[in-house]
């Protein structure tokens, strides 16, 4: 009898075992806000390099070159980012963000209007639409990642005005998807990676998603320069980490992520 009880209790604790391992590969999702110099300079030749794809929410593009006649180097390097299948998302035409965040008062968030606000982030679709060519609904990441406006929610007007598709917010280092059924695909949580983040922090975010059988969704801005700067040579590594551990992490688009919570736990959510 003892003997038996010992078995049972070693297949329970084996299969307890199996149920916390991770199914499958986890997600990564790697996104980048702003548009910057060093997304186009330093960030996309090092995805290109490992063979990943990134997604770049843009709030302008500079459209003339410092030479008269010449195209923006600015526009050619993100259509030719969208050719070589990087995400290209919308992060409005002004980055607007609250004044308590250093914005001077006259160009605010707190001055607009939720009209005002939605037709900018329409007309920065439009925009986009004739950068890469693409006229289906697009991504969105919340300037500042601000979600409301004079107490006012935005989020839910988005989809509803039918220039928005799915939307990412932000969050720390705890911020994984950990429960597709619940998440909210207009609120997808991201890491807001720190000024001097280093590798081995990079990593640990991954394997705790990995952990949780989760999702990590990353949000960069500044690789080697600008702010929120992340060193490049630790930005190239992490992305060989990933490339080294490609039998357990695969990494995604924006857009894929967003399809990979409804997969999991949302099926019933409108495709869009």
């Amino acid at each position: 009898m003892r003997i038996h009880k010992l078995n049972l209790v070693l297949l329970l604790l084996f299969s307890g075992c199996l149920l916390a391992q991770p199914a499958g590969k986890t997600l990564i999702c790697l996104t980048y806000d702003d548009g910057l110099p060093s997304h186009l300079n330093t960030v996309i030749p090092q995805l290109d390099s490992f063979g990943f794809k990134g997604t770049f929410f843009i709030n302008s593009i500079r459209g003339s070159s410092d030479n008269i006649g010449s195209i923006s180097p600015e526009l050619i390097g993100w259509n030719k980012a969208s050719e070589k299948g990087h995400e290209i998302g919308n992060h409005t035409l002004f980055h607007a963000c609250p004044e308590a965040f250093g914005w001077q008062k006259s160009f605010a968030l707190e001055t607009y209007t939720i009209p005002r606000l939605l037709q900018e982030i329409k007309l920065a679709g439009e925009l986009l639409a004739l950068v890469d060519g693409k006229k289906s609904l697009r991504n969105f990441a919340y300037p500042c990642n601000n979600f409301s406006l004079h107490d006012t929610d935005f989020s839910m007007l988005l989809q509803s005005g039918s220039f928005i598709k799915y939307a990412r917010t932000g969050g720390n280092r705890d911020s994984i998807v950990s429960d597709p059924a619940h998440a909210n695909l207009l609120k997808i949580p991201s890491w807001l990676v720190e000024e001097g983040t280093g590798l081995n922090e990079l990593i640990a975010f991954a394997r705790a998603a990995r952990k949780v059988n989760g999702i990590g969704v990353y949000q960069f801005h500044g690789i080697g320069s600008e702010f929120f700067r992340v060193d490049a040579q630790v930005h190239r590594a992490f992305l060989r980490w990933l490339k080294e551990h490609a039998s357990e992490y695969e990494v995604g688009t924006f857009e894929e992520t967003a399809q990979e919570i409804i997969r999991k736990g949302q099926p019933g959510f409108p495709d869009r």
